[in-house]
């Protein structure tokens, strides 16, 4: 038997794999029986075909539904997501994401699969369209063929093929219209980005000439110009989409002309499928929205407040991630560590460090990490290598699961150099902190870090020392100031070390506020944290 090829599987499976980053994706179809019945993946999709819901699994080996059965595929799948497959009103298949680890499938991973399968269902309603096209073109061609023969009969077949021939293009145009509103609302993640989407998606195929989509209780505002259409939007979402036509155009001349009854309803079900796909990307991104301010407002609350201090001067800055889904775990700290009352200023501990993962739960994580370091730091005096060490213990007994990068740096009095600071630092896996003198010669601080902090095995880690002068600074950042992808970090460091030496004179906010606007480019993926220490002259 000849394999035939799917073109829906071969765009829609590599599209689920990247996007989802899983190590397979099944595209299954109802009819079809082309896998065998006894694999995780097609399990999971009959699931979905009959209960008409996503399937969420994150652990076969120990979900109620799957943990007794066998399936043949069980040693490369570990964990699973499907999404039911509609053509129409039918349920024709299933689009399924598999991982070979067990995975917590979040809520982003799930709207993302959901949109993915509604742009495959709109392709199989286009592909379905096209068929019926063909099929009744071709019996337009027989008719055609037999009223040659019969005369009068020619004409009617010619008017019923004229006839078939709009309805199927007006079928396309629509099937057109949901497949580009599907797949292009399947990937916006803020309000503005969906408004930008309907408002091309609209004019491309409707000859809309003004958009408007007004949350709430607020009318649409009156523009000169055409007719406009106001249309409630549906679901959780309270608002209109208002939409204008210029004077030459109307709602019912963007399918044709002056149409008759059969083209009145495909326009109505065209504007129908554009409240509702227009109402579904706008709740998930209201929704996202939400997550990602209060996700950020936690950040900020657990970014220190940095201390004053006569011996040295400090400024940090902490820039968030343009995209709506991307709220790290990159933080700052600097703490006064004890000393003896009447001493003077004590030692100053300054960190900067990342925690693994762009979401709420990494900016919660940062928030524990950071607490359990300032805790180890203000119970006794150790070398940063050995608070590191206590730090790895902690996380491992906590069963804190990440990976952390940091750098942690203690200044203590130079003990022959007066105005000088002796520094001690010690780096897990972080971009080395720079050092600026005062005359602008920039270096990196490049011994070879330690491991990451949170890793399964420990190593010994190292303590390193430089004396720096009145007039110094030293710049610690994370990697969202000198990485970006296509691009090796030793490029971003070089432009880092290039900025630092121009606007060395610079009063240190001054100067954080450069190095950001000069290295992190606008809309990045990754947040960035940067904290500077200067001494005085």
């Amino acid at each position: 038997m000849v394999e035939v090829p799917d073109p829906t599987a071969d765009r829609f499976g590599p599209l689920v794999r990247d996007t989802l980053d899983v190590t397979a994706a099944l595209v299954f179809r109802t009819a079809d029986d082309q896998f065998p019945p006894d694999t995780a993946g097609v399990w999971l999709a009959r699931r979905a075909v009959q209960t008409g819901e996503p399937v969420v699994v994150n652990d076969l080996g120990r979900h109620e539904l799957t943990r007794q059965r066998a399936f043949s595929d069980g040693s490369h799948i570990a964990a699973g997501l499907a999404v039911p497959v509609q053509d129409g009103t039918l349920t024709v298949g299933a689009l399924c994401a598999l991982d070979a680890a067990p995975r917590a499938w979040t809520e982003r991973d799930i709207h993302v699969l959901t949109g993915l399968a509604a742009a495959c269902s709109a392709e199989l309603s286009l592909r379905r369209s096209h068929a019926e096209a063909a099929a009744q073109q071709q019996r337009a061609e027989t008719a055609w063929a037999d009223a040659e023969q019969r005369g009068e009969q020619a004409r009617l077949a010619q008017h019923r093929s004229e006839l078939v021939t709009v309805a199927t293009l007006e079928s396309e145009q629509q099937a057109r219209l949901l497949l580009a509103l599907s797949e292009a609302l399947a990937v916006t993640t803020t309000v503005a980005s969906v408004v930008k989407v309907v408002e091309q998606v609209a004019a491309e195929n409707l000859g809309v000439e003004t958009t408007q989509i007004v949350l709430g209780e607020a009318p649409a505002e009156d523009r000169p110009g055409g007719p406009w259409l106001r249309l409630p939007l549906s679901g959780g979402v309270r608002g209109t989409l208002a939409l204008g036509w210029s004077s030459a155009d109307s709602p019912w001349t963007a399918f044709g002309q002056e149409p008759p009854g059969p083209v009145q309803e495909r326009i109505r079900e065209a504007l129908a499928a554009l409240v509702q796909y227009t109402s579904t990307a706008l709740e998930r991104a209201i929704l996202l929205e939400e997550r990602r301010d209060t996700a950020t407002t936690l950040q900020h609350a657990l970014l220190t407040t940095l201390p004053e201090r006569d011996d040295v001067h400090l400024a940090a800055r902490y820039l968030p991630a343009a995209s709506a889904n991307q709220v790290g775990g990159d933080w700052y700290d600097a703490v006064a560590l004890p000393t003896e009352p009447g001493g003077g200023p004590g030692d100053l501990a300054v960190i900067i460090g990342d925690i693994a993962g762009h979401d709420i739960e990494a900016a919660a994580t940062m928030g524990q990490i950071r607490s359990l370091l300032r805790g180890l730091l203000v119970d006794r005096p150790q070398p940063p290598a050995e608070v590191m060490t206590r730090l790895d213990a902690a996380l491992t007994h906590l069963r804190i699961d990440t990976g952390v990068s940091a750098v942690l740096a203690i200044l203590c009095p130079s003990p022959d150099r007066p105005g000088a600071k002796r520094l001690h630092w010690a780096n897990a896996g972080h971009p080395p902190p720079l050092r600026v003198t005062g005359a602008g010669v920039a270096t990196l601080l490049t011994p070879a870090p330690d491991l990451l902090l949170g890793m399964p095995f420990h190593l010994g880690r190292t303590t390193h020392e430089l004396d720096l002068d009145p007039g110094d600074t030293l710049i610690l950042h994370t990697d969202g100031l000198v990485q970006r992808a296509g691009r090796r970090i030793s490029h971003g460091q070089e432009s880092l070390l290039a900025a630092a030496r121009e606007h060395h004179r610079l009063e240190l906010p001054e100067l954080l506020d450069r190095l950001l606007s000069e290295l992190v480019d606008e809309g990045t993926d990754d947040d960035c944290a940067i904290l500077a220490v200067r001494l005085p002259s």
